[in-house]
């Protein structure tokens, strides 16, 4: 490696090396202290620890026979993003003898690197990181050394650069900045554990079911695949998250490299059913739909009940630590676990997918928005008639304020949420379980039919209830529920050919008996 006069660059690399804060923007220096978001302890010493690295890495850039061995090991982009470990970098350079290991430059660039096997009791990798390689940024006459704020959210950092004739000037990096100029960003990589090795994504698991319909481990629908038409989900179904993006990138600037995301799927009895590593996506390309088709589970209600929460976050690597997250359901409730993630991981907030939702529905945690879709299951494609759906519904007393109304329960509309808008109630003034109240589907002319499917209000489930059928004299009991707690419930019977179905409410939950309430009712033929 080239020597250069050392006095001279440090001289110019003073102020920097003693700072210990990302550097902002010049108007930035006359806002109150509350103005600046506080900086983990973490990110400052790393921060500390980067700017040993400053120096060497100035005079890496100064040698031209550095410079092509540097952007060979940033090309290979060994975990997905643009950037080399330093590591590599040494060990490379020594093997092809364009370094002197016994060099003074050369030694203080791997006790800066070493100074990173313990941070806080924890293996970090220092990196090189060119933002827009290969992407409107290729090999110049000139290079830009900076290193990583300590405050993500920092827009603007001092950066070196070094001419062809190994002069350095200060310059501000930012991101039009980086968009047109070599830039090698300082800074430690996001995924590196403890011990040295890569970690990898977790492997999808396979279908809960088997057949030739079953979908392989890990496997997407293919471009070929399609959802249920309806936008209903069959029991049983594949259920798969088809695209996400981010809405709100407050997850860093420039200086952090490709977004890389990570979602935990947990079930309604805190069970963690994913635990996803997506590719890593640039900053500039997060906030448009990432298609993913990635398979989440055979969703048997029996087993996984009959809500999903889907966690995000953003990976920034660290020390892993564990803490309980809790999610609250509508109606009441919540779903709680303990969740593994890195110290430095930014959290990315919480949608809640229930069962009996539409799947056309685009759910926002705030900071990322997502869809998911549902494939076969028993029942068939999702397109089977219910025709229930349109019938003229009547009931036995209907609560009169906030919307309740009989229509509801015919109006196609699967929502479990609570309230007049989305259900039918009995009224105040008869009471289950005294007095059973009912309501019903009229079809309008004879129908054939096996199944019913009922869904019922979230926090408030009906808990006992009769399936009749009318036979032209009287009313015939097909199936029974008792003790219920779920928001959808399918009952099957042998078949009949008859024009009304009834749901007769004998209870409510065990916390509020004298109402029930109906959600949707549905009748199929198979």
């Amino acid at each position: 490696m080239r020597t250069v006069n050392r006095g001279a660059l440090v001289a110019l690399l003073g102020v920097a090396l003693v700072a210990a804060f990302p550097v902002l923007p010049a108007h930035a220096a006359t806002a109150p202290p509350t103005s600046v978001p506080p900086v983990p302890l973490i990110d400052r010493e790393l921060h500390n620890r980067m700017l040993g690295v400053l120096n060497p890495a100035i005079e890496v850039a100064i040698d031209t026979q550095m410079r092509v061995l540097v952007r060979n090991a940033v090309a290979r982009q060994f975990d997905g993003d643009t950037n080399a470990l330093w590591t590599t970098v040494i060990q490379e350079a020594e093997e092809a003898g364009v370094a002197d290991p016994n060099a003074p430059g050369w030694y203080q660039l791997k006790s800066a690197v070493a100074s990173f096997q313990n941070v806080l009791g924890y293996d970090y990798a220092p990196q090189i990181y060119i933002p827009n390689w290969g992407e409107g940024v290729y090999a110049g006459s000139a290079v830009t050394v900076t290193v990583a704020p300590a405050a993500e959210t920092a827009t603007a950092a001092v950066g070196h650069r070094v001419d062809q004739y190994g002069n350095v000037s200060q310059v501000t990096v930012n991101e039009a900045y980086a968009e047109t100029n070599e830039v090698w960003v300082l800074s430690v990589n996001e995924r590196i554990t403890l011990g040295g090795g890569i970690e990898h994504a977790l492997p999808d698991a396979p279908a809960a079911r088997s057949g030739p319909e079953a979908p392989a481990a890990g496997a997407g629908m293919g471009a070929n695949a399609v959802c249920n038409p309806t936008g209903l989900r069959n029991p049983k179904g594949a259920e798969y998250l088809r695209r996400w993006k981010v809405t709100n990138d407050n997850f860093g600037e420039l200086f952090e490299g490709k977004r890389e995301m990570r979602l935990v799927i947990i079930t309604s009895t805190g069970f963690v059913l994913r635990n996803h590593y997506f590719a890593k996506v640039k900053k500039k390309h997060v906030k448009n739909w990432q298609d993913t088709e990635t398979f989440v589970t055979t969703w048997d209600q029996a087993v996984y009940g009959t809500v999903m929460a889907y966690t995000w976050y953003e990976v920034d690597g660290g020390e892993t630590i564990s803490g309980t997250i809790s999610t609250p359901l509508q109606g009441g409730g919540s779903i709680s676990t303990t969740i593994s993630k890195q110290e430095r991981d930014d959290e990315a907030g919480t949608a809640v997918v229930y069962f009996a939702e539409s799947t056309y529905l685009t759910y926002d945690t705030s900071r990322v928005a997502f869809e998911v879709c549902s494939q076969g299951g028993e029942g068939g494609s999702g397109d089977e008639q219910n025709v229930a759906c349109g019938a003229l519904a009547s009931a036995s007393s209907t609560y009169p304020y906030e919307g309740y109304a009989p229509s509801r329960v015919t109006d196609c509309n699967r929502d479990t949420r609570l309230g007049g808008a989305y259900s039918w109630s009995n009224a105040a003034t008869v009471y289950p379980p005294s007095n059973p109240q009912w309501v019903q589907a009229d079809f309008g002319v004879e129908r054939t039919i096996r199944r019913v499917v009922v869904h019922t209000s979230q926090g408030y489930p009906i808990r006992d209830y009769d399936v009749q059928v009318w036979n032209g004299l009287n009313y015939l009991t097909v199936a029974e529920v008792r003790g219920n707690t779920a928001l959808q419930v399918t009952s099957t019977f042998s078949l009949r050919n008859t024009r009304l179905v009834r749901i007769l409410g004998r209870s409510g939950p065990a916390h509020q008996q004298l109402h029930v309430r109906v959600n949707e009712l549905e009748a199929y033929a198979n």
